[in-house]
């Protein structure tokens, strides 16, 4: 079984985005004389960023166990999905390529699973997300599925041959 978690050094600017958004939006409302119009706006920057915090706050908890079987969900519920019920891959990159910082560029990517009535997304900042990609993919692979062209490209920028796109490849590795 493997671990895997969101570092909180991947965290913490999301921290100070939510802190400086609800500084400004609850700072706004607290200094200015109530009227509508900064009711609605400066109010709904403090919802919006409350939202923000609230999910930051998720991923801060989140614990992520790959096992042979099944992906094991854990933070403030417990989502469960047996590899051999999935039935939804789909790896999106997010963000310009321009100017080029690490792996994912200026952006990043967002795997998302689906199968027996479950969906769980996860993204590129979750420690061992390559792992995560390499054990969904042979999971696919193993019950027939065809990827899309779109997550084949992606699995290749991460460094994962997908099979896809040179015929006589051999599966992803066998990482768990």
């Amino acid at each position: 079984m493997i671990v895997l978690r969101y570092p909180p050094r991947a965290l913490m600017g999301d921290y100070l985005r939510s802190g400086a958004g609800l500084l400004v939006g609850f700072g706004v409302l607290a200094a200015v004389p109530p009227n509508l119009p900064v009711l609605v706006i400066f109010g709904g920057i403090a919802l919006l960023f409350s939202i923000f915090g609230i999910r930051t706050l998720r991923r801060h908890k989140l614990e992520v166990a790959l096992t042979d079987n099944e992906i094991a969900c854990r933070g403030f519920g417990t989502k469960v999905l047996p590899w051999a019920e999935l039935e939804v891959m789909k790896l999106r990159y997010f963000g310009a390529r321009k100017g080029k910082r690490g792996i994912f560029g200026s952006g990043f990517m967002e795997l998302t699973l689906k199968g027996a009535g479950t969906a769980v997304t996860f993204e590129s900042s979750l420690d061992g997300f390559e792992k995560l990609a390499a054990a969904a993919l042979r999971s696919y692979k193993e019950r027939g599925l065809e990827i899309d062209p779109a997550t084949a490209s992606n699995l290749i920028e991460l460094g994962i041959d997908s099979g896809t796109t040179e015929p006589g490849c051999d599966s992803p590795p066998n990482i768990l």
